[in-house]
């Protein structure tokens, strides 16, 4: 994760007060609430020691989230040592017990990931005011909402973070302001001294700066209580990672001395199969890592003592590498923490969220079980259990070899010959419980067989069943959805404000608007007023793009779409071909569709100054239907507020479309008049 990156680019943006190994000596740094100077130790000592008392707290959920990865990787033969508060592993009963893995939950938990990356995050900006001066800058808002998304890579870290809250619970997001992004706005002077004595003069770039975010576990995370449910009523939020003494000297200069310390990750376990048999399966625990060392940050909110919020950074326990005000501030301009949560499952009164893995354990452990049972009853069919007498045969090399298909079983004489035990027939109540719990595992996990692996389940034969099946599973995983919707947006708002408190340089946006047309907008910090975000579309697990395209072929084929003439409008039939995802769709455009988009790329250059002429071979009719859409819309009142040239110049062209569209009329009644007459 990239916490050692975020703090470093929150202590240059907040301040350049750093307190390391070259810092002051023993120097007071703060005072406590009752006056009493604070030291360098004194901090240090607080923050691990707030640290490690949460870390009792939150040790019930961390073993609770190790299982869950256990159970989801199929290392299923594992529990929860609630005496030595630990993960072990669950040892046989008997050898020769079946301990096969049947995952489950596996299958179920890709499908609710592959559903929720459906999700639109697509969002917009709503302006501040009725005013069209905020209505411009809204829409740069939103541009560089988009900008942002596209330039970072947001839906692949989005599905990082999705499968990272399905395994837990919890997913946190984490901001900061990069001053080594975006384009160079100027150079300055960097001396470095030489052991020789020489001057060494550099030429160093400033850049523009730009927003970052990464991802936090849930391992790294420590709240000041379990029992507080969002961030904003935590007093404070800790978090530790582990890092290399290397990534450490990259980040924050000091030279630490590494060690060996542990932190979670998947490593390969053998385990016992049955039989004899061994396997090798994913387990999810403690490792150990070299050279490296602990950087733990700590978060304090504003309060009466620290107006301005504070913030902690301590490398490897001794090294107290910042300590100041919190560098951010929220879309009300308070201090605030830069730390954004997602949840799997909401608990009321609980800090953390819940992963639907949890309420799947005990089901998969009775659904592993029972298959189990099953396999070892068609292995004593197969190869029979036998009566004999103490001393009848030769029972090591019996048990040794077995009995292959033909062999002969000798017996010593005098005994009574050997006589297979009657194994009775397969219980049918085991398969029915069977696949009652494989049932049960996808009801507690909000989906269905239909959702999972397209089945339909008995007695649903009807069409309209189906579909309320479907909509069934949506609504239900769509409580996830929604707070994975919540947390981006709130992530979205935290974007804004971090640009308006740093983003004071002049910047540019490219980008390809409608039509494919090239554009760019430059903007600053003066452009972000409002912090009213909200998503262009509704939770596609709500209404799915199926129904939507469903809905929309209804109205199509019922004519619903048709015009005081009995037609269908030409952007209507292209957003038909949209819908059917039809590849080159342009190849089969009428000349209609082609004079459609002429006169919507003539609006887009109206608005950056370009005034295009009227063509002889226009389609005026069309162009005047798509220019009167422009200027029945925000945009154009926009463009006369700020260029009203632009904006006559608009007008001007409308109606030489009209009078072009008049003289052809008139000329095509002046065409036909030689023919009436002759006719008359």
């Amino acid at each position: 994760m990239a916490l050692g990156r975020v703090v470093t680019k929150a202590i240059h943006a907040a301040t350049n007060t750093i307190f390391g190994r070259h810092g002051p000596g023993n120097e007071p740094i703060a005072r406590d609430k009752d006056g009493h100077e604070l030291f360098r130790e004194d901090i240090i000592s607080d923050a691990l020691g707030r640290l490690e008392k949460i870390r009792a707290q939150r040790y019930p959920y961390e073993q609770q989230w190790i299982l869950n990865s256990n159970f989801l990787t199929g290392n299923q033969y594992c529990d929860i040592n609630i005496y030595r508060g630990e993960i072990e592993q669950l040892e046989p009963v008997y050898d020769w017990l079946e301990r096969e893995v049947f995952n489950n939950i596996a299958p179920i938990v890709q499908t609710r990931i592959a559903n929720l990356k459906q999700i639109n995050f697509a969002m917009k900006v709503n302006p501040a005011t009725n005013e069209l001066d905020d209505y411009g800058k809204a829409e740069i808002s939103t541009s560089v909402l988009q900008h942002t998304q596209k330039r970072t890579g947001f839906n692949s870290i989005k599905n990082t973070a999705i499968w990272l809250n399905e395994s837990t619970g919890n997913c946190f997001w984490l901001c900061w302001w990069d001053p080594s992004k975006g384009e160079i706005v100027g150079y300055g002077k960097d001396i470095e001294e030489h052991e020789d004595g020489s001057v060494e003069v550099k030429k160093k770039p400033y850049y523009e700066g730009d927003v970052g975010y990464g991802l936090l576990t849930p391992y790294e995370i420590y709240p000041e209580s379990v029992t507080k449910q969002t961030i904003k009523d935590q007093r404070y939020i800790i978090t530790e990672q582990v890092m290399t003494v290397d990534d450490i000297y990259d980040l924050y200069g000091i030279e630490v001395k590494g060690s060996t310390v542990e932190t979670f990750s998947l490593t390969p376990t053998k385990l016992g199969g049955g039989y004899g048999y061994e396997t090798q399966v994913m387990t999810m625990g403690h490792q150990s890592i070299d050279n490296a060392a602990k950087v733990v940050t700590c978060y304090d909110r504003p309060s009466r003592q620290y107006p301005g919020g504070r913030m902690t950074i301590i490398v490897d326990g001794e090294h107290l590498v910042y300590y100041g005000d919190l560098p951010y501030r929220d879309s009300e301009g308070r201090p605030t923490i830069p730390i954004v949560q997602m949840k799997c499952i909401e608990v009321p009164g609980q800090f953390f969220g819940k992963s639907a893995i949890e309420a799947m354990i005990p089901l998969q452990r009775a659904y592993n079980g029972v298959i189990n049972r099953i396999h070892e009853f068609i292995k004593r069919v197969a190869l029979g259990n036998w009566y004999v007498a103490e001393g009848s045969i030769d029972i090591e090399e019996y048990e040794q070899n077995g009995l292959a298909p033909g062999a002969m079983l000798v017996y010593n004489d005098g005994f009574s010959p050997p006589s297979p035990m009657p194994n009775g027939t397969l219980p049918p109540e085991l398969m029915t419980e069977r696949y009652n719990l494989k049932s049960d595992m996808e009801y507690v996990a909000g989906v269905s067989q239909l959702m999972v692996n397209g089945a339909v389940p008995s007695g649903v034969t009807s069409g309209t069943a189906m579909s309320t099946l479907r909509d069934i599973d949506n609504t239900r995983l769509s409580l996830t959805g929604d707070y994975i919707r919540n947390a981006v947006q709130e992530l979205a708002i935290l974007w804004l404000s971090i640009y308006k408190q740093y983003a004071t340089v002049s910047r540019v946006i490219k980008y390809t608007g409608t039509n494919e047309i090239g554009s760019a907008i430059v903007w600053s910090n003066e452009h972000i007023n409002s912090y009213d975000v909200e998503y262009t579309t509704e939770n596609e697990l709500l209404l799915s793009e199926g129904a939507q395209k469903e809905r929309f072929f209804e109205a199509y084929n019922s004519g619903w779409f048709t015009d005081e003439n009995g037609r269908i409008p030409e952007r209507v039939k292209v957003r038909a071909l949209e819908c059917m995802k039809i590849n080159n769709y342009g190849e089969i455009m009428s000349l209609n569709t082609l004079h459609m988009q002429k006169a919507q790329r003539e609006n887009v250059f109206f608005k950056q100054g370009i005034l295009p002429q009227v063509d002889e071979l226009d389609y005026h009719e069309i162009h005047i239907d798509e220019h009167m859409r422009f200027y029945l819309q925000m945009d154009y009142q926009i463009m006369k507020h700020r260029h009203p040239e632009y904006a006559n110049a608009f007008l001007a062209h409308i109606k030489q479309h009209e009078e072009a569209q008049i003289q052809g009329k008139q000329q095509e009644i002046m065409s036909q008049l030689p023919m009436m007459a002759a006719q008359g």
